[in-house]
């Protein structure tokens, strides 16, 4: 076990609120404290989260944002969160305690003996259900391995939530519900292999029927492309439930029980073997008893193994609506996505599969679903005697985005002026066309974003331009920087046009109000004779309750403040990038379609200009 870093949970403001008598190390900023509340009196764990270094205020809003969330939750899964803040330098949590092992304790040569592939399964049915939860919410757990599950004799199940930020998943994205997936399907492997898989190659879960059906769940949930993973945790529970019902039951076992229990053979005896469910909530084992019926006389009446499937119609259906189709045969495939164009398909829905309609399907077969990301041709737009800019979203729109400007001089029209397009207007064209825009020459705006105030105004003062400043209060640019101007870049304007650069004033501090609200405890050791009477009667936090709506206030975003588009990339419905000086909302999931296909088909639509 690591001890704890030096300036984390032995501070004397922590001290002061918990007696410390273990602890672990399950991060490399993290680590976890079992301890008892002086104030509650009550056992409680305690996450203590490293703040310091240079990007302590972003860590510190992520931390708390995650707070906030888990503390709304209630499941008998996860480990209710009590409450959290600052103290010494340190982001906490405080979560209640939750009686088991851990299952990285557990882990070693007779783990199996301990936990049995079946029940292995049912272990992560269990915890797929949690992280229902957490997905419907738009949230992820995370933090999901051995050091954050505990298992106990009565069969309980405890996923620890961590307020700590999740690190960047797969191919440095934000981490997402995929991520989730993956680091379950891996958790089940470990359970199943009691250890880490044997360098001979053979496969850790075993080569009959049940091993061979963890494996293939194993490879699905842990897919290294993340677009060929279940898109979140109830697209997996389907596909690891669907495999648990079509296999034998087992007796169960408890966790931590000294002497193993030989496993029962259901088919010899003239009662089925009961199935112990990890959750013993009512509803869920009459749900679990009742699937595993069916399951059984599928088994008993058409073979231990599924002989195979045929590929259903799924053109037009949405892609979560045809992997739910996939998921009901009796064969689990391995699902991945492409964009395609197509005329005769609605974009967002799916153009066509492979294999086609009808055609055969095994157990682990490679299923395509080419999804529409736009019509073949489009309608070239009227963009003639409008300004540049205008023009240029009025094509995107369209769906055409390589765009090439010529500056002409002409009399009696502002410079950026369009004065011819070719195309013409009306013309049906490829999507990928190449669009020459004539506009009346004048200057071009350079790129200032990134900038700072004074390097702005010298570059456009250079270039013959005037320049305003306004304050970009909610950018999360550092203070002084350019976070936005208008006319955007690669605008064309007079001689002696006005920029207006929105210049940041910084991230903004939001921590004072919470940290008063959650430090209340840090003032009551001060009067030990007034403990109860100092927290209650506390006055600050109350007379900034009000305050904090007007910090929420402005809930539109700035713009260009979003992350940037990278290529491979995983974008839920609602996700915001920044592509080419454009902010971009994804109206439909996708991943390898470009802001710039955005038009009124695509999977993009653009939000503002910078």
């Amino acid at each position: 076990m690591d001890p704890l870093p030096p300036n984390a949970p032995e501070s004397a403001a922590l001290g002061q609120r918990f007696r410390v008598h273990g602890e672990r190390r399950i991060g490399a900023r993290t680590t976890l404290l079992e301890a008892d509340d002086n104030e509650t009196r009550s056992p409680v764990r305690v996450e203590v989260f490293d703040v310091s270094g240079a990007h302590g205020a972003e860590l510190i809003k992520d931390f708390r944002t995650r707070l906030r969330a888990f503390e709304e939750l209630e499941h008998p899964v996860l480990s209710p969160v009590l409450s959290g803040g600052m103290r010494g330098g340190s982001a906490y949590t405080v979560t209640e305690p939750h009686h088991g092992v851990w299952v990285g304790d557990l882990v070693g040569e007779r783990f199996r003996e301990r936990v049995s592939r079946r029940e292995a399964l049912d272990i992560t049915d269990v915890l797929l259900g949690a992280l229902e939860a957490l997905h419907e919410r738009d949230l992820v757990h995370g933090h999901i391995g051995p050091q954050t599950l505990s298992l106990a004799d009565d069969g309980g199940v405890s996923l620890l939530l961590l307020a700590t930020p999740p690190p960047p998943g797969t191919g440095g994205a934000a981490f997402g519900p995929q991520d989730d997936v993956a680091a379950l399907a891996e958790l089940l492997e470990t359970m199943v292999a009691g250890h880490s898989p044997e360098d001979d190659g053979d496969s850790p879960a075993g080569r009959d029927a049940v091993g061979e059906a963890i494996s293939a769940l194993v490879a699905q949930g842990a897919d290294p492309d993340p677009r060929r993973r279940p898109a979140d945790a109830s697209e997996y529970r389907a596909l690891v439930r669907r495999a648990a019902d079509a296999l034998p039951t087992a007796a169960g076992r408890h966790v931590a029980r000294s002497e193993p229990i030989e496993e029962a053979h259901p088919r010899e005896e003239p009662e089925p073997a009961p199935r112990r469910r990890i959750m013993l909530w009512a509803a869920l084992a009459a749900v679990l008893v009742l699937v595993g019926g069916v399951a059984l006389w599928a088994v008993t009446n058409q073979g231990s193994a599924p002989a195979g499937a045929r590929m259903p119609d799924l053109v037009g259906l949405s892609p979560s609506e045809a992997a739910d189709q996939l998921a009901e045969l009796p064969v689990s495939p391995e699902i991945s996505y492409e964009n395609v164009r197509s005329d005769d398909v609605e974009a967002g829905l799916v153009a066509s599969t492979s294999p086609e309609s009808g055609g055969e399907l095994s157990e682990g077969a490679d299923v395509r679903l080419s999804v529409a990301a736009g019509p073949l041709t489009v309608l070239m737009p009227e963009v003639v005697d409008s300004p540049e800019q205008d023009a240029r979203l009025a094509l995107s729109e369209a769906g055409l985005t390589d765009v090439e400007i010529v500056q002409e001089p002409a009399e009696g029209l502002p410079a950026g002026t369009v004065t011819d397009s070719d195309p013409e207007e009306g013309e049906q064209v490829p999507y990928d066309s190449t669009v020459v825009l004539t506009v009346v020459e004048g200057v071009i705006v350079p790129d200032l974003v990134g900038s700072s105030e004074e390097e702005a105004v010298g570059a456009l003062a250079e270039l013959g331009l005037e320049s305003a400043v306004e304050e970009a209060e909610d950018s999360e640019r550092p203070e002084g920087e350019v976070d936005h101007h208008s006319p955007g870049s690669g605008s064309v304007v007079e001689e002696g046009a006005l920029v207006v650069l929105g210049v940041s004033t910084g991230p903004e501090e939001d921590e004072d109000d919470d940290e008063e609200e959650t430090e209340q405890e840090d003032d009551n050791p001060r009067a030990e004779g007034d403990r109860d009477e100092g927290h209650t009667a506390a006055a600050p936090p109350d007379q900034n309750q009000p305050d904090e709506p007007e910090q929420v206030e402005p809930e539109q975003p700035a713009p260009c403040t979003s992350g940037s588009w990278t290529q491979g990339g995983v974008y839920p419905e609602g996700s915001r990038v920044v592509h080419d000086g454009t902010e971009y909302e994804a109206v439909w999931w996708n991943t390898d379609s470009s802001p710039e296909e955005s038009n009124e088909w695509g999977p993009w639509r653009p939000v503002s200009s910078c």
